[in-house]
């Protein structure tokens, strides 16, 4: 699967029609009503441009050059007026049009994560996450922002553009005419740009997304960073990478800015075939001064829209950028979903084993576990051991169903995981991970995770047996302390502690330990092993650990090589008849006896 950023290399006009379609049928058209409304208003707002260049003629005619005062209110009164009308029409249609925008903008994003948290694990693998938060945040920001500026300057200076031109015409039609006769010279240079822009747009998006990933990966690496002197080689990166953004967006702005020159090219030659026309006859007399001064502030204020106008293609073109890298999201589907014979966990049986039929598993084209044969029985301990990248943590990962075999069948309470309820197998679960999972929140929301169904009877009991009691004295608020991103107001072994109390208190029946006491002292260790022992009872417990202290009570080790079982027994059994797992515990990738 190609991520997100590779998929979008150019947008055709079929395209962008589609993606429009797409966006108002799922975004705007549900405020329709409130469109309209704002519509109204920004008519209402541009007309008054074309009233007020009309009105100068009888400023000229009627006061000025009439050297009369007896007009002088009357005009004065249609000038304010509008003024006040543009001025309120204006507010009420950029508050409407705001209100839609953040509207659109909120729904967007909370699908988009939503739907983001509906694909399976290989997304994520494969799309990192600053990339991710750059769809979400600032490409969906980008969509509402440039699509309020080209609805607004749609409304406002389509309609203004159209009553400043009816005024021109209505004064003279060959003045019109004279003024915009290089109009039609425009439409070669102006289609070019637009697709430039297109393009560049695209680039540039990526090249931001580009940047907010390398940022997450500085800041969430700073510590190997200062310990590997890398200082100076990461910001070196991070600055290439600007430099290019850099580099893409002022080649869109130059795109954008060259679409008003242009503009005000054809009009310096349009206004200077006027003023030689016209002049000729005002002195002739077949025209007024105020004639020619509406003309003149009709045409003058006509180029302002018009070149707000030019520029909304660059606006349309960035905006149409950003629907693109959001739907390409929101195509993606999730391959790990509900069989269309879903079974409930009511009709599994209440001992539920695990059983690994001849399973294997690829990435791609890369195979990382291949034929495993495995029985995990109810209210025993297995253990899974191997060296780094012999595949444990894919084994693992297909119990929940993050990744599905690509060979082979796994099946609990003898019925394929393929079969249950995905919501409710994960519902069977409770798994202690070596990744930190903690969420920046109390210690009290990281342990219960949503629960509700629970005594405080059982809460204390949990926070005794995963000795996470023992540090919440040094808390200044106890439970209600928060932890921080990740968990990083807490040290090590106290983020494993909470993960611990999670699974101690969501009690499954089946029980996953990925490295439970990685980070764990050896006092510590020895105590949460042995709550450990008393939360397996009666369980399906399977482990996964490079300390021999954890695992030496297995009464099943697994060993894993290259993908594949190659020897299983308990620990004495592997000592003694095993070929590779000696070499692992006296290699130390198993600390033997909990020592190195």
């Amino acid at each position: 699967m190609e991520s997100v950023k590779e998929k979008t290399i150019d947008i055709t006009t079929g395209t962008q029609l589609s993606l429009l379609k797409w966006f108002w049928r799922q975004y705007l058209q549900r405020f329709l009503t409130l469109l309209l409304l704002a519509l109204i208003f920004m008519t209402i707002e541009g007309s008054m441009i074309g009233l007020l260049s009309y009105s100068v003629k009888s400023l000229f005619d009627d006061v000025l050059f009439a050297e009369s005062l007896q007009n002088i209110y009357l005009v004065g009164v249609v000038i304010f007026s509008i003024f006040s009308v543009r001025a309120l029409s204006g507010l009420i249609q950029r508050l409407l049009v705001a209100s839609v925008a953040q509207k659109v903008a909120k729904n967007l994003q909370s699908d988009l994560v939503s739907h983001l948290l509906s694909l399976d694990m290989e997304f994520f693998f494969k799309n990192a996450p600053g990339l991710l938060i750059e769809r979400v945040r600032v490409d969906t920001q980008k969509i509402v922002e440039m699509g309020a500026t080209v609805v607004m300057t749609l409304g406002r200076d389509g309609v203004s553009l159209f009553s400043l031109v009816a005024v021109a015409v209505y004064i003279d039609w060959k003045w019109a005419l004279i003024a915009f006769i290089g109009a039609p010279l425009l439409i070669f240079p102006v289609l070019i740009l637009q697709n430039w822009i297109r393009k560049i747009a695209l680039r540039s998006r990526n090249a931001d997304a580009d940047n907010t990933t390398r940022l997450d990966e500085i800041f969430h690496g700073v510590k190997s960073i200062k310990l590997n002197e890398m200082e100076k080689i990461e910001w070196k990166r991070l600055d290439a990478i600007l430099n290019r953004a850099r580099r893409l967006k002022y080649k869109m702005e130059s795109g954008m800015s060259g679409m008003p020159a242009l503009i005000d090219l054809v009009a310096a030659f349009g206004f200077l075939a006027v003023m030689i026309f016209g002049a000729s006859e005002i002195v002739s007399g077949e025209k007024s001064v105020g004639e020619f001064m509406s003309f003149f502030t009709a045409m003058a204020l006509l180029f302002e829209p018009l070149r707000r106008l030019s520029n909304i293609s660059g606006s349309a073109q960035v905006a149409i950028a950003s629907i693109d890298k959001v739907h390409v999201i929101f195509n993606e589907v999730p391959k790990i979903v509900n069989s269309n014979v879903a079974i409930s966990v009511a009709g599994l049986s209440k001992t539920l084993d695990i059983k690994f039929q001849d399973v294997s598993c690829s990435y791609g084209a890369q195979e990382v576990l291949s034929g495993i044969n495995l029985h995990c029985e109810p209210g025993k301990i297995t253990a899974i051991v191997g060296a780094s990248g012999a595949g444990k943590t894919t084994l693992i990962n297909m119990i929940p169903r993050l990744i599905d075999p690509t060979k082979g069948k796994l099946l609990i309470g003898d019925v394929d995981v393929r079969l249950i309820n995905l919501r409710e197998l994960r519902s069977l679960i409770s798994i202690v991970s070596q990744e930190n999972s903690l969420f920046d929140d109390t210690v009290l929301a990281n342990i219960v995770m949503g629960q509700s169904s629970y005594s405080q009877s059982k809460l204390e009991e949990v926070l005794a047996d995963s000795f996470v009691s023992e540090f919440l004295s040094n808390l200044d608020e106890g439970l209600n302390y928060r932890v921080g991103p990740r968990g990083e107001h807490l040290s090590g072994g106290q983020r494993q502690r909470v993960l611990i109390a999670r699974a101690l208190l969501r009690d499954k029946p089946i029980l996953i330990l990925d490295e439970p006491t990685s980070a764990l002292d050896s006092k510590s260790e020895k105590m949460v092993e042995a709550a450990l022992r008393r939360l397996s009872a009666g369980r399906t417990t399977i482990v996964v650990a490079h300390r021999i202290s954890t695992i030496v009570n297995a009464e099943k080790i697994s060993v894993l090589k290259s993908g594949q079982i190659v020897e299983h027994g308990t620990h004495q059994d592997l000592l003694l008849r095993g070929n590779y797992y000696p070499e692992l515990v006296k290699s130390q990738l198993i600390e033997k006896n909990g020592s190195k």
